[in-house]
């Protein structure tokens, strides 16, 4: 259902109690909306949830989401809950419009939506743009999946300011208004097969950030990826289509070449940075640097800033973030690491040498893409959780495989086996939901786990 951009609920439920939904809960009890919470946890988790959010005064339910939750104007859908429940068919039947948080936020902010997506890739990227922004010392935020709820930040930029949006496809099955001024498209990788029907519907959903974009606006695309190649010949004439990527473009856009980027707006063609200057490594960053380059550029940004930002961005907790040298072995925590593609860029920054840990929560992804890799750099494999079955007989014979019940049991078991100058790598490639609250306590476990072995010694 189709509501004004000016539109102002005053009843609203939301479903989900995590983040953005609690986020959400509070921004919109501060301008007096009647907020009713339902969540499908237990009532004890529930209760929990709310007080540590300071959320304990909303009224709210817990088990499901009952048809309490129609007594609304909007629902706000927080991105962990399927879209598709029935009691949401009912709602959009009876004309109640269901939002995500970042439709939520888009209407009531003021500053311009740099907004970025993709498969893989997403949170370094939005991090680059973020860096670049404070290189030029404007006005912004980042926030988005990355972490930080959009509506807790992005209402808080004034119309000068820019919001660096990292948005994933759950929350762009439910925007209506929602148009970001430049829309990043890194990549179109098979993913979430555990949440959409198939690959198309899951594309189909991180193409929905383009819907509402015009003439005035610019998507910016892989120039490597073939299904975004085909979609750009969709966009042309609607909106401005941008390329990044490895090896020169044959339009506008940004690329990385002979340890250089360049860019190349207007006819003119420049040189940004050599990436010697950068402090993250790696062909995958030097495309996602691309990336936030173009985005970055297409909001006014001026070349200096922009070599600037990306040289001092230094990377992310849980990305392939180093930990600690024990005994000659370094050991990286890539718990951010959610695709096969992350695992095959995660192996493929070592030469040779790795102790892989895997595993988590399966979604569908094709495995098989990473076995070259395995064959080629990796001395050994540890799985972990529900996706270990798959992972092992699709990997079967490129490197010996084991089993370890818990992640802490992973560490300890490929310490006993590695040898100095080897690295031991924790790249699950799935989601965190079989063992852990997210990726951040999966990576806070395996440093924990880490750290241990170097008090032992």
């Amino acid at each position: 259902m189709h509501l004004p951009i000016d539109y102002i609920p005053k009843k609203v439920s939301i479903l989900g109690a995590g983040r953005s939904g609690c986020a959400a809960a509070q921004f919109l009890g501060s301008k007096g909306d009647a907020v009713f919470i339902s969540d499908a946890c237990s009532p004890e988790k529930l209760a929990e949830m709310l007080a540590a959010n300071q959320c304990g005064g909303f009224p709210s339910e817990a088990g499901g989401h009952t048809e309490r939750i129609l007594d609304a104007d909007v629902i706000i859908l927080s991105p962990g809950v399927p879209s598709d429940l029935p009691v949401l068919q009912k709602a959009k039947s009876r004309g109640v419009a269901v939002w995500s948080e970042i439709e939520l936020a888009f209407r009531f902010s003021k500053g311009a939506y740099l907004a970025i997506t993709g498969s893989t890739g997403k949170s370094t990227t939005i991090s680059m743009l973020g860096s670049i922004l404070k290189a030029a010392g404007v006005e912004h935020s980042v926030a988005g999946n990355i972490g930080v709820p959009l509506v807790s930040t992005a209402t808080k930029i004034g119309p000068t300011g820019f919001i660096a949006a990292e948005i994933s496809s759950f929350q762009l099955e439910n925007i209506d208004c929602f148009r970001p001024k430049v829309a990043v498209v890194l990549n179109l990788l098979k993913n979430h097969l555990d949440r959409y029907k198939n690959e198309e519907d899951y594309y189909n959903a991180k193409k929905a950030i383009a819907v509402n974009m015009g003439k005035n606006d610019h998507v910016v695309i892989n120039h490597g990826d073939p299904l975004l190649a085909r979609w750009a010949g969709q966009l042309d004439g609607r909106t401005n289509v941008v390329r990044f990527g490895n090896g020169s473009i044959p339009s506008d856009g940004v690329w990385y070449e002979n340890g250089a980027l360049f860019s190349r707006f207007g006819g003119a063609q420049e040189h940004l940075l050599d990436v010697k200057s950068m402090r993250l490594r790696g062909r995958h960053n030097y495309e996602n640097a691309c990336a936030a380059a173009a985005a970055a550029h297409l909001a006014g940004i001026g070349h200096k800033h922009i070599a600037s930002g990306l040289s001092e961005f230094s990377g992310l907790e849980h990305r392939l973030e180093y930990v600690a040298e024990i005994d000659g072995v370094r050991y990286y925590n890539d718990s951010k690491s959610t695709t096969a593609e992350s695992i095959l860029c995660a192996i493929s920054a070592f030469e040779h040498n790795v102790h892989l840990i895997a595993g988590g929560r399966d979604k569908g992804c094709d495995f098989s893409i990473v076995k070259e890799a395995i064959a080629k750099n990796v001395k050994s494999v540890c799985l972990i959780g529900e996706a270990a079955g798959r992972m092992e007989k699709v990997w079967s014979g490129c490197a010996p495989i084991s089993n370890a019940a818990t992640l802490e049991e992973a560490v300890k078991g490929v310490h006993a086996k590695a040898d100095p100058g080897d690295v031991t790598l924790f790249s699950p490639g799935c989601s965190s939901f079989d063992m852990f609250r997210d990726f951040e306590h999966r990576g806070e476990v395996f440093k924990k786990s880490v750290l241990q072995l170097q008090e032992k010694r």
